[in-house]
C-alpha cells in the first residue's frame, strides 16, 4: 500500500464541474506473486499477476465544461476508452483481428482480455448527489441479482442492462469484494493470472470503489489484507511480491515508482503480445 500511495500522490488529478478530482489518467497497479515448496531448493517457481486498474471516466464536454488541457485529456481518455469497448466486442462476436494496438491501454490489457481469459462485468450504483438531482438527472431504478432496469417515472418504460451481478446503493466495498473480487484473488494466489479494473462516466464513483476511505477500505486494501494474511499463513512456500505501478496519461505510460515519472515504452516479447514495460519494480 505503501507503493500505491507514492503513486497517487503524482498521479493527475484535476477538478473538472463533474468532479473536484477527477482522475486524468488510467493506472495500472500490478502485484506479481512468485510462489515454491519451501522443502525444494530447486524445486519450480510459480509465477502469476493481478492486475488492479483505475480507468479515467468517459466525459461529456456538455457536462464538464472542459476547455485547454482538461479537454485534450478527455478526449484522450475518451478515445482509450472507445478503443477498449471495441476491443471487448471484437471479442465477444469472435473475430479473428483484435485491435489490440489503437490504443497503450488495451495494449496492456491484451493477455488479460484475450486468449482463455473470461470476463465477469458488475455493476454498482451510486447514491445520487445532490448536483444531479438539482440538474434533473434523477432516475428510477429497479434491480436485481444481475440485472438493472432504468423507467422512464411518467411511462414506467425504459433499458434493461443485464449483468454479472449489481450491487445496489446501500452496498459496501466490502459487500464488492466478498461476492466478486476474493474469489479471483484467491484464483491468482493459486497461480492463475486476473485483472480487475473499475470502469465507468466520470464522478461514477470508481475512485472510491478502487481506493475507498477509512471507514470503507477499498479494492486495493483488501487485497492487499488477503494477500499478505495468505502469505503469513503458508508456512510451507516461500513467496517472493514485487509490484509496479503505472499511469496513461494522454497516451503516455509513466511510472508511478518513480519520482521522475518518466516516460515508459512497450516492448512485444512473444507472438501473444506479451508486453514488458522498462521502469522501476519494488
Amino acid at each position: 500500500m505503501e507503493n500505491m500511495m507514492q503513486g497517487n500522490k503524482i498521479r493527475r488529478v484535476a477538478a473538472t464541474r463533474m468532479n473536484e478530482r477527477s482522475s486524468r489518467s488510467h493506472t495500472i497497479f500490478r502485484i506479481i506473486l512468485e510462489s515454491k515448496d519451501a522443502n525444494q531448493k530447486d524445486g519450480p517457481v510459480h509465477i502469476s499477476y493481478l492486475n488492479l486498474m483505475d480507468l479515467a471516466g468517459s466525459e461529456r464536454v456538455s457536462l464538464t465544461k472542459a476547455a485547454g488541457e482538461r479537454l485534450k485529456e478527455g478526449a484522450n481518455i475518451n478515445k482509450s476508452l472507445s478503443v477498449l469497448g471495441n476491443v471487448i466486442r471484437q471479442l465477444s462476436e469472435g473475430k479473428e483481428f483484435i485491435s489490440y494496438r489503437d490504443s497503450k491501454l488495451t495494449r496492456l490489457l491484451s493477455q488479460a482480455l484475450g486468449g482463455n481469459a473470461k470476463s465477469l462485468i458488475i455493476g454498482n450504483i451510486r447514491p445520487m448527489i445532490h448536483r444531479e438531482v438539482a440538474d434533473g438527472l434523477e432516475r428510477l431504478w429497479n434491480v436485481r441479482v444481475n440485472c438493472i432496469w432504468e423507467a422512464d417515472e411518467s411511462s414506467r418504460h425504459g433499458e434493461v442492462y443485464i449483468f454479472d451481478h449489481v450491487f445496489k446503493q446501500e452496498c459496501t466495498n466490502s459487500d464488492v469484494y466478498g461476492s466478486v473480487v476474493k474469489p479471483l484473488v484467491d484464483s491468482f494466489m493459486e497461480g492463475f493470472n486476473a485483472t480487475i479494473f473499475a470502469y465507468g462516466q466520470t464522478s461514477s464513483g470508481k475512485t472510491h470503489t478502487i481506493l475507498g476511505n477509512k471507514t470503507d477500505p477499498g479494492l486495493f486494501q483488501l487485497v492487499s489484507n488477503q494477500l499478505f494474511q495468505h502469505v503469513a499463513d503458508q508456512v510451507d512456500k516461500r513467496y517472493l511480491i514485487r509490484c509496479s505501478y503505472i499511469e496513461i496519461y494522454n497516451e503516455k505510460i509513466n511510472d508511478l515508482l518513480d519520482k521522475s515519472n518518466q516516460g515508459l515504452t512497450i516492448r512485444k516479447i512473444s507472438k501473444e503480445m506479451c508486453c514488458l514495460m522498462q521502469g522501476k519494480l519494488s
